[in-house]
């Protein structure tokens, strides 16, 4: 019998990868114990409620993530080089990088009840580029006013979701 071939989609690899589906099940048991805390979120009534409600938004995110998450396990079908290909990037170990995307993340998070989520989101699309070396100014500051402009829009002004405009709201305003 010829060896199991992992070629992605039409292989003969099994339907599920192990440590996709554990990996999945982890993300879907967190984000069912996230959605049960948004049941104690205030809920508006409807008459009030503009668009999306403070305790639906989360619950739409959480939605999301959840669905892309029954996607991990059979992700390996769908890749050039399946099932190898997934598990030998896996291999290597966490950058420099990551860790500093992940830390300057933390930080804006921390700065935002400061600097409100539009200065924040600014400040995101400022320092992210160039911490992946993306050093191009001519790109990098018409993205970081552009792409805020561009949420703003979509949220406060199409939906009407409010952001936190921050202690140093008179900076945007």
């Amino acid at each position: 019998m010829p060896p199991e071939r992992d070629a992605g989609f039409g292989s003969r690899a099994p339907l599920v990868h192990k440590p996709d589906a554990a990996l999945a099940a982890v993300i879907i048991v967190i984000a069912a114990g996230l959605f049960y805390l948004t049941t104690g979120f205030e809920q508006v009534p409807d008459l009030l409620s503009q668009n999306v409600g403070p305790e639906k938004f989360p619950r739409l995110v959480l939605t999301a993530f959840v669905l892309l998450a029954l996607g991990l396990p059979i992700e390996h079908r769908f890749v050039r080089g399946g099932r190898e290909r997934l598990d030998s990037d896996r291999r290597r170990p966490i950058g420099t990088r990551t860790w500093l995307t992940a830390g300057l993340l933390v930080l804006i998070g921390a700065l935002m009840p400061y600097a409100g989520t539009l200065l924040s989101l600014v400040l995101v699309c400022l320092l992210l580029p160039p911490l992946w070396g993306d050093f191009r100014p001519r790109v990098v500051v018409p993205f970081a006013i552009v792409f805020p402009l561009i949420v703003k829009l979509v949220f406060e002004d199409l939906l009407k979701v409010s952001f936190e405009p921050g202690l140093l709201a008179f900076l945007v305003d």
